[in-house]
């Protein structure tokens, strides 16, 4: 176990700026972290793994909220909310004690998610926006990659004016927080978080959001083409790492 303000505290708040810019300015840290905490703690279940990410999510999300809470809609956002939530602790719960191995599957099914949600987000109407809320909010509590197109799908039925595009994708940040926030608070009733390790990723998180903001400025969006590129080679480490695990 680590102790704090040692090597390795450090370490790891590190990797937390690093993984937390690289979501601002690539998106997928998810697929980033996990190779990581694989290798910082081989020993651990499934939900520690995800519930460290989670955690680091968590402390990005509050500046996301705090930068645009005076474009969120507070109350409409928690209304819709209840069965996404009810997934989020469901889906959490479901992975905290299971071993580690079965990341590999969890992660062929992100990937496969993460590169169809553009086509699967056209699917969600009407009549499917409660199921659709609850089996994202499930998927969030057991993996959550890609996940982003999908809400902004949910949120843009309650708000489909072209004009409100924007406003849209800053109700979408915000009710992702509520589901990481969901996920974190169901890892540590869980167990699955020690103070010593979940505080310098998120002290990085915090620090990396800022800093891959501003880096964003400077040098504007990177283009669709490189973001794949990256997210690829992201998938790939992940596979080898996950299969090493899967098959020990």
């Amino acid at each position: 176990m680590f102790d704090f303000l040692t090597p390795q505290f450090f370490l790891l708040m590190a990797a937390g700026v690093f993984i937390s810019a690289f979501a601002v300015v690539v998106g997928g840290a998810l697929f980033v972290s996990i190779p990581f905490i694989e290798w910082v703690f081989p020993q651990a279940t499934m939900g520690v793994v995800i519930g460290y990410i989670k955690v680091s999510s968590f402390f990005r999300g509050i500046a996301s909220t705090a930068a645009t809470c005076k474009q969120i809609d507070f109350i409409q956002n928690i209304k819709i909310m209840p069965l996404a939530l009810v997934g989020t602790v469901l889906g959490a719960t479901t992975i905290s004690n299971i071993d580690q191995r079965w990341l590999l599957p969890a992660i062929i099914c992100a990937i496969i998610f993460t590169l169809q949600e553009p086509k699967w987000a056209h699917r969600v109407t009407g009549k499917t926006f409660a199921a659709a809320t609850f089996v994202t909010g499930l998927y969030y509590g057991i993996l959550g990659a890609g996940t982003g197109v999908i809400l902004v799908a949910l949120m843009r039925l309650k708000h489909p004016q072209d004009t409100e595009i924007a406003f849209v994708k800053i109700q979408a940040r915000f009710i992702e927080f509520l589901l990481v926030a969901a996920a974190a608070v169901t890892h540590i009733i869980n167990g699955n978080l020690v103070a010593a390790l979940w505080l310098p990723l998120s002290i990085g998180g915090l620090v990396g959001g800022y800093g891959g903001g501003l880096l964003l400025r400077k040098m504007g969006e990177l283009s669709a083409v490189a973001q794949k590129r990256i997210l690829y080679v992201a998938f790939a480490v992940d596979l080898i790492v996950a299969t090493r695990k899967f098959f020990e």
